[in-house]
């Protein structure tokens, strides 16, 4: 069967994710761990990465309580030479199915008082290392004729905020990546969706999420509370498996309804 072939037939709707290997990028805490788990669950085979090896190597020991089997491998995806060599590496473990980019910094500022250094490590991390990450893996998924990305975009790809400027400016750019690369490569066999959190408490925000800034978020969310990060499982299952074979470039948001109230 051809690969266009292959695209056009109906694939069967399922979730089961086993026989499958998924990277996780960003896997060893907060949303990237949250999703690692839930692909773990559905059955994907997982390798960790991310730059503190200690994380990974908790996230993995905590998953395997649980019967579900994570690699870990430390790496900087900033660091485009890394990128490669852990993406050949990961592929010779076994052929990598879905990739998750869930790396992400963030610095509140206002506008007018962020540096060029601060320029540079929040869109190094949050778009550079993406669209890179999304090289490395996607060559590697096009030479197959298959593969599901999923990239992890927020409330800020759509909306600014104050004291914000530059993580909206990075998480826009995902949200344009992603649509970009799904146009190139629906047709190659390989799938690049994104998922817009809405406010969870992670190690990104957990400092700047102070009482103000929470209850504003609550009374901002529809369904009046904070996200659980388990939450945003379901999603990245749902765009990884066969269930999904006709989603591609979609950005689907896990916010309680921010989005969908406007104003």
């Amino acid at each position: 069967m051809t690969v266009a072939a292959a695209i056009a037939a109906p694939q069967p709707m399922s979730f089961d994710l086993k026989g499958r290997h998924a990277v996780v990028i960003g896997g060893g805490s907060g949303i990237g761990r949250a999703i690692a788990e839930g692909l773990g669950i559905a059955g994907a085979r997982l390798t960790l990465a991310g730059r503190r090896r200690e994380v990974l190597e908790a996230a993995a020991v905590d998953f395997a309580k649980r019967g579900i089997a994570a690699g870990v491998d430390a790496v900087d995806a900033s660091d485009t030479d890394q990128l490669s060599a852990f993406a050949a590496r990961a592929e010779k473990a076994a052929p990598v199915d879905i990739l998750v980019n869930a790396q992400g910094v963030m610095t509140l500022k206002a506008a007018e008082d962020f540096t060029p250094e601060d320029f540079d490590r929040i869109m190094t991390t949050n778009a550079k290392s993406v669209y890179f990450s999304c090289l490395a893996f996607g060559r590697i998924m096009l030479g197959r004729g298959r593969g599901s990305i999923v990239n992890i975009a927020s409330l800020a790809s759509f909306r600014g905020f104050p004291r914000n400027a530059i993580y909206c400016i990075s998480k826009h750019g995902v949200v344009a990546l992603t649509e970009t690369l799904a146009a190139e490569w629906a047709a190659r066999g390989v799938r690049v969706n994104a998922i817009a959190p809405g406010f969870f408490v992670t190690d990104l925000n957990r400092e700047t999420l102070v009482d103000e800034r929470r209850a504003k978020a609550i009374g901002r969310t529809p369904m009046g509370r904070l996200g659980e990060t388990s939450e945003l499982a379901g999603a990245a299952v749902f765009l990884s498996s066969p269930a999904a074979s006709y989603v591609t470039g979609a950005t689907i948001p896990v916010d309680g309804g921010f989005l969908a109230a406007g104003m």
